[in-house]
């Protein structure tokens, strides 16, 4: 970054970390290496602004910046300079499509379902293979090669008695229970499967445990509010009202409510640094 002029040494730290925090890169020893998101945020980013990410225009933002700093140029010049054409830019590829494709898939992947291309795509429970041909053909297969059998039913759930179906979409294999009610707009249950579990071997069972989230834990006993468990972004936690808890040990599927009450009566702690106070 210094040899080619951008940012400043005093930033590179916090630039280091801000991608690793965000997932584009894993930090392995030493070294960062990429990660499917970084990928496919990086490539995005190449096709469609690849202007904005160059290290020219990166070095004469530097530049510019400087010369406001001296007092040679204003800011108000610069912003307007920047943002009008960015914000043009940015609108005209607002109807794009989300962003996951990671390029096409080895060639002895085949669709199970047309025998076409595949493509290797991201999603949420990670990367999985998708027929090239999507939407017009729903074929799907994982990153190993399994198929993934959208529209079969594993089972029916003992409460509601509606089928269960093991579905692929845009971030990748979920299960279902019953359908979307298009009409009444009403979206059927829906819950991502693990990414480290194979496919070919889920059963009812663990389709009715990955449905179970959120799972309402019961009452606090002092606010009267819904303690709850579930899976978010950044993994397993516990919420009550605003207070939530990641869950490091536990097991979101099985954790108790007294088990919660201990989490929630242990101090929180602080992310990031905590202030030096005035001497």
């Amino acid at each position: 970054m210094e040899k080619r002029g951008i940012g400043r040494p005093s930033t590179y730290a916090s630039i280091i970390k801000t991608v690793v925090d965000r997932g584009y890169v894993e930090k392995i020893q030493k070294a960062l290496k990429p990660t499917d998101t970084g990928e496919v945020v990086s490539g995005f980013l190449e096709e469609n602004f690849g202007e904005y990410i160059s290290d020219t225009f990166t070095a004469e933002m530097e530049d510019e910046l400087d010369d406001i700093a001296l007092g040679k140029r204003t800011y108000k010049k610069t912003l307007t300079d920047f943002y009008g054409p960015f914000l043009k830019d940015v609108k005209s590829k607002e109807k794009l499509a989300k962003a996951t494709d990671l390029g096409a898939a080895p060639k002895e992947f085949r669709c199970p379902l047309c025998g076409g291309g595949m493509i290797v795509k991201l999603g949420r429970g990670g990367r999985f293979l998708s027929c090239s041909r999507f939407p017009d053909c729903i074929g799907a297969l994982t990153i190993d090669g399994h198929e993934i059998k959208a529209d079969a039913p594993i089972g029916s759930h003992p409460e509601s008695g509606l089928p269960i179906y093991l579905k692929t979409g845009r971030f990748g294999p979920y299960v279902q229970e019953g359908e979307d009610d298009k009409k009444k707009k009403i979206k059927a249950p829906k819950a991502s499967v693990p990414k480290t579990k194979d496919l070919s071997t889920i059963t009812l069972e663990d389709a009715l445990k990955y449905l179970s989230l959120p799972r309402k834990l019961g009452k606090h006993p002092e606010t009267g509010e819904e303690i709850s468990a579930n899976i978010g972004r950044f993994g397993p936690y516990i919420v009550h009202q605003k207070d939530f808890r990641s869950l490091k040990t536990d097991d979101v599927y099985t954790i108790t409510l007294p088990r919660a009450l201990e989490i929630f009566s242990e101090p929180k702690k602080q992310r990031g640094f905590k202030k030096k106070e005035a001497v």
